[in-house]
């Protein structure tokens, strides 16, 4: 049975349309959303890479290839073939990755939290390892993600991986790399957002600046503690307006304590991060921007989540488009799995897999 705290999950609606298909008109024996539906199935039973997806495929039962429109071979007996391993390698490694991105179920841009991710097993002896910049919903979906070009940085990527998107209004959050003014004035002059950004020393003059505010007067505005993973923490937020501060549209600086205690050793570290945002005392009080600034974590643990419950660094498809997007395939998967409600997303994929040919179908509500 379905775990009782589990909650419906939105359906994700494979591409159809044949501009989307990169493959000739002539040579398509199977349609691409079912290739697409056969990914996902098989991502949510733990498949990290191109040979366990086809494998998946060669093993499906009829009944479930009938579930997922796959192609009929055998019209008088009803019996229907699955794509095989190459067909879906030449794929994912072809297809566009906007059409796995339009997949997405983040309808609330409220906030978008952007971080980038290296995929380390797609490195070559010719070609640096693919660098993907993503922006995610504090629920967890990737609204979007693109590849940042080689012997490039994240910085002008920022704003490509943006476009397209209805961000007016929106609180953009980023590490202190994109802490630029270029970036701070496209967002608020150009796109109507509001940018959370975090403030390091790669910004000396900034940082400097911000470090020198005085927050020894300041009074502690929130706090909150909490326990697991072997720690006890308490974070302490302190706010302060920034009339003075050197970035374009500062209203407000942020300073965060956090106080962790690892209770098997009785270790203790302090630590202090600085933001900056252009978000009024009106907009955002010390508990939203408390909220915020924590949020960000959130994708960190799902390039966590990739990595050692996916093996997203060991794996070795390099070919085209297909580390862009095996990665938003495991994008698309993991809240599916987060709402399963399990202690942890290993625990949610060996579940799934305990009926492989079935629960995953019904986590994608396929009929």
């Amino acid at each position: 049975m379905r775990p009782q705290s589990a909650t419906p999950s939105p359906a994700l609606s494979a591409p159809t349309g044949d501009e989307a298909d990169p493959r000739d008109r002539r040579g398509r024996r199977h349609r691409l959303g079912c290739i697409i539906l056969i990914c996902l199935c098989a991502v949510l039973c733990g498949a990290r890479s191109l040979t366990a997806i086809g494998q998946w495929a060669h093993n499906a039962p009829q009944h479930t290839l009938t579930r997922l429109g796959a192609r009929i071979t055998h019209p008088e007996l009803g019996v229907r073939t699955a794509p095989s391993a190459a067909t879906i390698r030449r794929v994912l490694t072809s297809l566009d990755p906007a059409a796995l991105n339009r997949m997405s179920t983040a309808a609330d841009l409220a906030v978008l939290i952007i971080d980038g991710k290296s995929v380390r097993g797609s490195r070559t002896r010719r070609s640096q390892a693919v660098h993907l910049l993503a922006a995610m919903a504090p629920t967890g979906q990737v609204a979007a993600q693109i590849r940042v070009a080689d012997k490039t940085s994240e910085i002008p990527a920022l704003q490509d991986v943006l476009a397209g998107m209805d961000i007016e209004g929106s609180v953009i959050c980023a590490d202190a790399l994109h802490t630029q003014t270029d970036t701070a004035q496209h967002l608020v002059k150009e796109r109507k957002a509001h940018y959370l950004l975090t403030v390091k020393r790669n910004q000396p003059t900034l940082f400097n600046q911000v470090k020198a505010l005085p927050w020894r007067q300041a009074p502690a505005l929130f706090t909150e503690a909490s326990r697991g993973h072997g720690r006890q923490e308490r974070r302490t937020v302190k706010v302060l307006t920034a009339p003075r501060i050197a970035f374009p549209y500062a209203c407000q600086v942020v300073r965060v304590h956090r106080w962790v205690k690892e209770v098997a050793t009785g270790r203790v570290r302090r630590t202090y991060a600085y933001v900056i945002t252009s978000l009024s005392a009106e907009q955002a009080g010390a508990a939203r921007l408390a909220g915020l600034v924590r949020g960000h974590w959130r994708i960190e643990a799902l390039h966590h989540v990739r990595d050692v419950s996916f093996g997203e660094d060991a794996s070795r498809v390099r070919c085209g488009n297909g580390p862009q997007n095996m990665a938003m395939l495991r994008n698309l998967t993991i809240p599916l799995l987060t709402e399963l409600g399990m202690t942890s997303i290993p625990e949610a994929i060996r579940w799934v897999s305990y009926e492989t040919f079935t629960r995953p179908l019904e986590l994608l509500k396929i009929p």
